[in-house]
């Protein structure tokens, strides 16, 4: 049977695991450096959201069409995971990487993630979030030219960042243009707008941490402050120079981050 997730390992198999899921639109290779860093410690699964590739080959060969019902995308992650792994989720892979660990936490060692909050847009009782028809609007330019709508998102991301100019080109060299799946980046898109993972978030029983940037225009570094007392087990770490992206922007500090918060929780 053809595999649903596309992934890519780094380094020695018999390390302790790490699984690390990209973001929406975003393909993995965006994160290899920080993967291969990662890597000389531990063993790293690096996976792409569904049908969201780089690779000509795996979109021509795939028949399976893009599914990301919360649920099923969440048993196709586990499915491709390593059995015991600690999750580093960016963005919405972090929203979906934390879904996991409150519903499947015998499936997680723990979760980290990156540049992501329980609720991408506002909601009653979650204001620090992008407003629903800035969201509609965009999800509306993909809908209708989404290679339009992908450059936005480059310069969304970006924004804010101190080296702005340079990160959009790096950034823009790893969009999908030649393999894009409209299908996926608006199947993304709703799920992205109608997750709201406040209570999963609440019920994380695994050791839990979260990375934000500063000066990040997509995810509020001050959403999480009203999540502060809701889980015991949450650790909260504002990158004050960074934007959407801090693995990319400040890999040294995220490695460092990541790999004394598993070496403190490790049993």
């Amino acid at each position: 049977m053809r595999a649903r997730i596309e992934t890519e390992a780094f380094g020695d198999s018999t390390n302790q695991a790490i699984f690390m899921v990209s973001g929406w639109a975003m393909p993995k290779e965006v994160m290899h450096s920080f993967a291969l860093c990662l890597s000389k410690r531990f063993y790293v699964v690096l996976a792409n959201l569904p049908s969201i590739s780089l690779d000509e080959h795996w979109i021509s060969r795939s028949r399976i069409g893009p599914n990301y019902d919360i649920d099923a995308l969440s048993e196709q992650l586990i499915d491709a995971a390593p059995k015991e792994a600690w999750w580093i989720g960016w963005s919405l892979g972090g929203m979906v990487s934390a879904y996991v660990a409150a519903r499947r936490s015998s499936c997680v060692l723990g979760l980290i993630t990156l540049s992501a909050s329980p609720s991408f847009v506002k909601r009653e009782g979650w204001e620090s979030a992008m407003a629903t028809d800035d969201f509609d609007t965009f999800a509306n330019l993909v809908e209708s030219n989404p290679e339009q709508g992908l450059q936005r998102f480059v310069m969304l991301q970006a924004k804010g960042a101190n080296n702005e100019r340079a990160l959009v080109k790096q950034l823009q060299s790893f969009l999908p243009i030649k393999t894009l799946n409209r299908a996926a980046l608006i199947g993304g898109l709703r799920l992205l707008r109608s997750l709201d993972i406040r209570r999963e978030w609440s019920l994380l029983d695994v050791p839990n941490l979260h990375l934000l940037g500063g000066k990040d225009a997509l995810v509020s570094s001050n959403a999480l402050e009203q999540q502060t007392d809701v889980n015991p087990l949450q650790q909260c770490v504002v990158l004050s120079n960074c934007a959407h992206q801090p693995f990319l922007e400040d890999e040294e500090v995220c490695v460092r981050h990541i790999e004394n918060f598993i070496d403190a929780n490790n049993t």
